[in-house]
């Protein structure tokens, strides 16, 4: 029983990662965001092509569905995610997995989604403050920097995985089979927000990359 509990609430995981609130904010304004601005349902095109008004909730709600969830299960685990054993780590993580995979490639669209930012975000400050305030600070600084959001986001993630390593790993001295799951999954992440974003990183190298909420996306 506890294992088809598991199964089901990874696979509710999925579908409330999956709920397209770009999109949904884009059709509310009679426009379909995949064909507006860069063409992605995220909560950066949805404040390019709708205006904040739309595109600052659009991030909330993307926020929030990687954030409740995994509060909830963090409080049905115990709360702390550095006690927990490998068995509670693993599910922990794959709905962590399953929230992000929904953001990212939806089945509501035809498995296309957004980049994983915002929802990923959400899971990160549900996981662990430290993490969460770590890439906040990291993305603002970048952002203040750079005005690039996408070269802000994914500095970000890089910085999630050497705070993650310092968390679980440096200052407990060794990592434990349920500390490793952590850091597998953090950095398989990572490597899904940077795949999301390989469009922009091709456009950051050419120069053509449009600074924040620029109207000039393709």
């Amino acid at each position: 029983m506890r294992m088809l509990e598991n199964i089901l609430y990874i696979i509710a995981a999925y579908l409330i990662g999956s709920v397209p609130f770009g999109y949904i904010a884009g059709k509310l304004n009679g426009i379909d965001l995949r064909e507006h601005g860069s063409c992605n349902i995220g909560a950066t095109n949805a404040v390019r092509v709708l205006g904040k008004a739309w595109g600052v909730p659009v991030f909330v709600c993307d926020f929030l569905k990687g954030l409740l969830p995994l509060l909830y299960m963090k409080c049905h685990l115990g709360g702390d995610v550095t006690q927990m054993s490998a068995g509670d780590m693993g599910w922990f993580l794959g709905v962590m997995f399953a929230l992000v995979l929904g953001h990212t490639y939806t089945c509501f669209l035809g498995f296309k989604g957004g980049k994983g930012v915002a929802t990923t975000a959400g899971c990160m400050f549900a996981f662990s403050l430290t993490i969460g305030f770590s890439i906040l600070a990291t993305w603002i600084l970048m952002m203040v920097i750079t005005r690039y959001v996408s070269l802000s986001s994914m500095v970000a993630g890089l910085v999630l995985l050497v705070v993650a390593v310092w968390e679980f790993w440096l200052q407990d001295g060794g990592v434990s089979v349920a500390d490793g799951m952590a850091l597998g999954l953090l950095s398989l992440i990572f490597i899904l927000v940077v795949y999301k974003h390989r469009s922009n990183i091709v456009r950051l190298c050419k120069g053509t990359e449009p600074k924040a909420f620029s109207k000039k996306s393709k």
